[in-house]
Formats: C-alpha cells, structure tokens, sequence
C-alpha cells in the first residue's frame, strides 16, 4: 500500500472548494424545484395529470439530491474539523471512517468534482483494497441516507401521489387521487434525521426523572415542582416558622407591621425585603431548639 500519492494541502483546499460548491448548488437545485412545483400544479390544473406524474419524478429525484448534498456537506465539514487524524494517522480511524467511507462512495454520483478530487486524494492515502470496500459498501459504513438517496430506482406511486397532492394543495389546486385527505403532506419527506441522538434534558422528558417528595418537619410533604419553577412554588408553612417580616405565630395579630420591615427578631430586613445572615441563623437555631 503507497501513500506516496497523497497531498494534504491540495486535499484540503478541495474540501473547502467542495464544502461552497455544495452549499451553491444546494440553492440552486432548491429555486429550480420552485419553479417546477408550479409547473406541475399548472398542468394539474389544465387536467394533464400523467404530464405531472412524469414530472414530479424528477423533482423527487432532485430532492434526494439536495439531501444528499447536505450530508456529503456535513461529512466535508466533519473531515476538515478532524483533519489532523486524516493527515497523520496511516489507517482510517474510526472517528472518521463512516465521512471517508461516504465520500467514496458518493462522490461519482454527484455533479461536485471537487468532492472527485477529494475521494482520489482519500484512495491514494488509504490504498485501493479500502476504497473498494467503500465503494461496495461491504462493511456497512457508508451512511445508509446516502445509499438510500442516491439509489437510481423508480419512486414509489404512493410518494408520487403524496406529492402531488401537496403541490396541489400548496397552489390551491383542486386535485383528487383517492387516497383521502389524510396523504396530503405537510412537508415533502425527506427520510430519517441526521441525527438520531435526542437531547435528554429533563425539561424535555419530564417522565425519565420523577421526582421523589419526602416529608417535611410536621408531617407535610414537600411540594415537588420542576427547576424552572422556584419563584412560583407554595413553601409549607411550618408551626412557629414565620414567612417575610411576620411576627411569631404566638404573637397577638395586629401587634406587628404588616410591611415586614423587620424580622421575628427586630433586625433590619434588606433592601430586597430578605433578613440578613444573622437573622437567617438564629432561625435555624431557634427550629434545632424546638426539635
């Protein structure tokens, strides 16, 4: 295996060239689809719907296209992030291995000849026997929206209606496949996400983290509410623990300001309404004590 062949520099000045040509034809697959959309809804208009059916081919076709384009753009992207593994390491390493495997397996099936010029660079660096079983996909490897995307077959008549009935509904076009209105699709569906990695945050998903309430001095239990939620949650009021500048719960009412400008203990309150440390301590020590 020679590794002689291989240019870092030029390689990565070709992911840069590639990474734009992508992001420019990306646009301009998306404004010709536009344009073509309204063609269709013209002809179903006109009643020629085998015309649109044809037609609309096509424009799935472009479609798989431009998804494509995204994620080899994603993987150009990923490439130059972790470019020194490229350079230095003499076999493909693993954090790589499914961008290299994806280029080369993608790259003459696209219209993008830098992405060519990359996957040349990539073959001379890890020998022909890799870029094989790229190419064949044999160990799996290769991005499986990507295979699926670029795969020359006839769409599915049931994804031809769908569309069509959007497009249809998009220009307000009176248009009946027999399917019912539940086909008709908000957005044309473009397959899995990129990513399949959700975001575990328990504000997202409340039910993984229940939340436990223990009781409280007095037998109350603590209320339980997410973290986001202090300043609205009802504190138990607990028997001779007074609350903002009340007086002791013993204390004859009326006897005390009701501004609470001073604590159980005649201390200042803050400027915010809150006691100061001190006051806060004799507190806990006044609770300990009635234990």
């Amino acid at each position: 295996m020679s590794f002689g062949g291989f240019n870092a520099n030029r390689t990565k000045v070709q992911l840069k060239l590639g990474i734009n040509r992508l992001k420019l034809l990306q646009q301009k697959k998306t404004q010709m689809n536009a344009v073509a959309r309204k063609e269709i809804a013209t002809l179903l208009e006109k009643g020629k719907e085998d015309s649109a059916r044809v037609r609309v081919e096509h424009i799935i076709r472009e479609d798989f296209n431009i998804e494509a384009m995204e994620i080899l753009e994603l993987y150009s992207e990923l490439l130059l992030a972790r470019y020194g593994l490229l350079e230095s390491m003499k076999h493909c390493d693993q954090a790589i291995a499914e961008a290299v495997n994806t280029i080369i397996y993608a790259a003459p099936r696209t219209e993008v000849k830098e992405l060519n010029m990359v996957r040349d660079q990539l073959i001379m660096k890890f020998g022909r026997e890799f870029a094989v079983a790229a190419m064949e996909n044999q160990n799996d490897i290769v991005n499986s929206r990507i295979v699926h995307k670029l795969k020359v077959q006839t769409p599915d008549p049931v994804l031809v209606d769908q569309y069509l009935k959007t497009i249809a509904k998009a220009y307000n076009v009176p248009y009946d496949t027999g399917f019912g209105t539940d086909n008709v699709l908000e957005t044309i569906p473009t397959g899995p996400p990129l990513t399949n990695i959700p975001y575990t945050y328990p504000q997202q998903y409340p039910n993984q983290y229940p939340q436990e309430s223990y009781p409280a001095p007095g037998g109350r239990p603590m209320p339980s509410a997410p973290a986001d939620s202090y300043q609205d949650m009802n504190m138990p009021q607990f028997p001779g623990i007074p609350t903002g500048g009340a007086r002791l719960s013993n204390a004859p009412p009326g006897d005390g300001p009701s501004s609470g400008a001073h604590d159980v203990h005649g201390g200042e309150a803050g400027g915010d309404g809150l006691p100061n440390f001190d006051d806060l301590t004799k507190r806990f020590e006044a609770l300990k004590r009635k234990k």
